[in-house]
């Protein structure tokens, strides 16, 4: 009926095609096109497709022309305008079936007599995006309409398709805060310096954003160093543009990792004066949080199961007025989404979509994540701001094609800083002369023991699990460290209760406490720990620094971008030269010291390895990211510490136009676009990881309690319970990489949480998990034979 109705109304092209998918698909997922409508419309089987469209519609139509053909007349009538009739439709139906022209529909994506796939001619340029638009809504109004029909509870259309925004005004009002406290406290010329810079870029770029809201242009970059306060000029910029735009639009805010999401979020509650559990103005969105909007004002007899399942709904769909969520989130919605994934997308008309970091996107989707901006741009009327210090050429498509640049000059901003030099080691001069010569471990771990007795902090970043774990190894040998890891343990078994409500000063406070000035102090932090100890861990390492104390600080790459931490030096395995001035951004990042000193090395394959760590993770598929980034470096180094300047400008222009030249992003993908491949799509994922293996572990009597009660509630067929528990356990779950088919053997002796939940439990207070939990090092395999285990 979908098609008859859009073709007796006049639509044209691929129209009639655009509602037979949505209308088809709009309980299930969308599939790949072509294979779909084949086997709907051509093929002469007896597959449920078949008996849907040849059986099925005729008994419906039939029991419909009986009892409610009036009503089927005259929502056929309203819907074409007069155009189309019920018995028109039966009319229709019947000479197509007659004359076997189901074939008609088909021929919109398959061509010839003989129904044979035709790459890119039948499909017109836009229509995935016509799909995805109409599929996205009728589902969302299909699930809300569901909603009010089926309990008490009624989604107020005013949440539905509008919502508040933050007010800019309320940034404002933060940094007169700021700007005040600092005057009172007193802060040195160098604080007082930064701070200027900090808001003369952000009215600066306020200013760019207002002329650019006026403008025809829909895409911008803002380009800052590290440090300068780009979270609260991004919000800023987001907010002056979305207050010039007409409509319900929303400020969305995309990151690229989980471990740096709650750090915005919680910025952005103490700025706009919001709580994301209980404000429909902010919501989270990411795979370890709550995602919910809350509902006012329904009866007080209705069930809290039933209030939160609508509150998940909306949450689920994005209506609050800002959200904070990943480049998962925003760009697996876009390109294939399932189901409950595509009622976000009508949230996103007018809005405002601010990408934080976006040169963090694997490279094999920077295509087609300039596809899906143009599909936002201009389906969705959406404007993008692209965010960073090592801003990619990632929306340009030529040299004469750029898009607006909303800091003036941002050469200035970078020109005048001093707060760090980049020393190459021996190991990397080697390879920039294509001789690598990595350096040992014990080498390695005796460098960072030697600059930390000194009383600097340190910060190590490596590119693996295990190449992290050898490295603290080496430095326990050689600084004999008070190891803070061990400490929080102590903390947890002492104050037991919930790890969120041990505070980081508590921690640094014990430490303290049985700390010898002659000794450093060491923190080791990778994705093997739970993500409620990464956080608390990271909080930690803040406080150390602030403190002065010397600390070494060795992590994965998790701790690179976006978190708020300032060491005095800072190594970092070596990687694409993003990565690496990313990873500077957490040396002397308030100019709170004098000069700091950025090192970058090679280090050797981990015991068991064959490839470099820096090899492993950045070469792969014919390109080597690290030899791009020695080439780039290559033409700017004489021998000498680099100032920030050659190295964050000069050397990370070189290396995008490098990598530029050789060509980025995967051409299926941009195909599967054009050929409506919406199943494929959805078999894409940002995160490229092998299959893995959930372990929920729990190191207090409180988290103990929560399985039992998920285990209980398992057999008491309690879902709501079974729900509830499992979000809250989310941030006690590890996932551990599994990269041979006997690997899960080695979790054999773990307890299953239940057979119908494929997680497994660790209890770190058991003896019997001491093989698979250590306080230091997280989640440990007894046999860690497996590949390297990445970030």
């Amino acid at each position: 009926m979908a098609y008859y109705v859009l073709d007796a109304a006049g639509f044209e092209s691929d129209d009639p095609l655009v509602g037979f998918l949505t209308v088809a698909r709009h309980h299930g997922q969308l599939p790949d096109t072509a294979d779909y409508v084949r086997k709907a419309t051509a093929e002469r089987d007896e597959g449920p497709l078949h008996r849907l469209f040849r059986e099925d519609t005729f008994e419906q139509v039939a029991n419909i022309d009986a009892n409610e053909s009036t009503v089927a007349d005259a929502l056929i009538d309203r819907s074409t305008g007069g155009e189309g009739s019920w018995e028109g439709f039966c009319e229709w139906l019947h000479e197509i079936h007659e004359q076997d022209r189901f074939t008609q529909i088909g021929k919109h994506v398959l061509g010839g007599r003989k129904l044979s796939f035709k790459e890119s001619e039948q499909l017109s340029e836009e229509f995935y995006d016509g799909v995805l638009q109409t599929w996205s809504a009728l589902v969302l109004a299909d699930k809300t309409s569901a909603r009010h029909l089926t309990s008490e509870v009624d989604l107020p259309s005013e949440m539905i398709y509008g919502s508040p925004t933050p007010r800019r005004t309320a940034i404002d009002a933060k940094v007169r805060t700021l700007q005040w406290d600092a005057k009172r406290s007193g802060v040195d010329d160098r604080t007082r310096s930064l701070n200027e810079k900090r808001e003369q870029a952000r009215r600066e770029v306020r200013s760019r954003a207002e002329d650019f809201a006026e403008s025809s242009d829909s895409v911008a970059t803002l380009t800052l160093p590290t440090g300068l306060g780009k979270t609260l000029t991004g919000l800023d910029a987001g907010l002056t543009v979305l207050d010039r735009k007409a409509g319900d639009g929303r400020l969305v805010y995309a990151l690229p990792f989980t471990s740096i999401i709650d750090q915005v979020a919680t910025e952005s509650e103490s700025v706009f004066d919001v709580d994301r559990v209980d404000s429909d103005v902010l919501t989270v969105d990411h795979h370890l949080s709550e995602t919910r909007v809350p509902l006012p004002g329904s009866p007080e007899e209705v069930p809290d199961d039933t209030r939160a399942d609508a509150e998940a709904i909306l949450g689920e769909s994005w209506r609050s007025g800002m959200v904070v969520t990943t480049f998962v989130q925003l760009f697996e919605s876009l390109a294939g989404p399932g189901n409950v994934q595509s009622m976000k997308l009508p949230s996103l008309y007018d809005s405002v979509v601010v990408l934080d970091e976006p040169q963090a996107l694997p490279h094999r989707w920077w295509a087609l994540v300039e596809r899906l901006a143009r599909l936002l741009v201009e389906e969705y009327d959406a404007t993008v701001i692209a965010m960073t210090a090592t801003q990619p050429k990632l929306f340009t498509g030529s040299e004469d094609d750029e898009t607006a640049e909303l800091v003036p000059d941002p050469e200035r901003y970078y020109e005048g800083l001093d707060r760090v030099r980049f020393e190459l080691g021996p190991s990397v001069e080697a390879a920039l002369d294509g001789e690598p010569a990595p350096l040992d471990y014990d080498r390695a771990g005796q460098r960072l023991a030697e600059v930390a007795s000194e009383g600097a902090s340190v910060l190590s970043i490596c590119n693996t699990i295990d190449s992290a774990r050898e490295l603290t190894q080496s430095v326990e040998q050689h600084a004999n460290p008070l190891v803070v890891n061990d400490v929080y343990d102590r903390v947890l078994a002492s104050e037991g209760g919930k790890p969120a409500d041990i505070s980081p000063e508590l921690t640094v406070e014990r430490a303290l406490d049985g700390w010898d000035s002659d000794r450093p102090l060491l923190v080791h932090l990778t994705t093997r720990h739970r993500p409620v100890d990464r956080k608390h861990l990271i909080d930690v390492a803040i406080e150390l620094t602030e403190h002065e104390l010397p600390v070494v600080f060795v992590s994965t790459q998790l701790i690179e971008a976006g978190v708020d931490v300032s060491f005095d030096r800072v190594f970092r395995d070596f990687a694409p030269l993003d990565s690496i001035v990313q990873a500077a951004g957490r040396c002397n990042r308030s100019f709170d010291r004098e000069t700091g000193l950025v090192t970058t090395w090679v280090l050797e394959p981990p015991e068991g390895r064959e490839r470099t760590p820096s090899a492993a993770v950045y070469d792969y598929g014919g390109d080597s990211l690290t030899k791009i980034a020695a080439l780039a470096l290559a033409e700017v180094y004489d021998g000498d510490p680099m100032d920030e300047y050659t190295v964050t400008r000069s050397a990370v222009e070189s290396y995008f136009g490098k990598l530029n030249e050789r060509g980025v992003g995967n051409p299926e993908y941009l195909k599967h676009i054009k050929k409506a491949d919406a199943e494929t799509l959805g078999r894409l994922s940002l995160i490229d990881e092998p299959p893995s293996v959930e372990v929920i572990v729990t190191r207090t009597r409180e988290e103990k309690i929560h399985i039992d009660e998920l285990r209980d509630a398992y057999r008491e067929y309690d879902w709501e319970t079974v729900e509830a528990k499992t979000e809250l356990l989310k941030p006690l779950q590890v996932s551990v990489p599994m990269y041979g088919s006997d690997d899960e053997e080695l979790f054999a002796h773990c307890s299953p949480i239940d057979e119908r939940d494929d997680r497994l439990h660790i209890d770190a207070r058991q003896a019997r998990f001491d093989d698979y939990f250590d306080a230091t090092e997280g989640v440990v395999t007894p046999d860690d034979s497996v590949e390297a285990r990445l970030l």
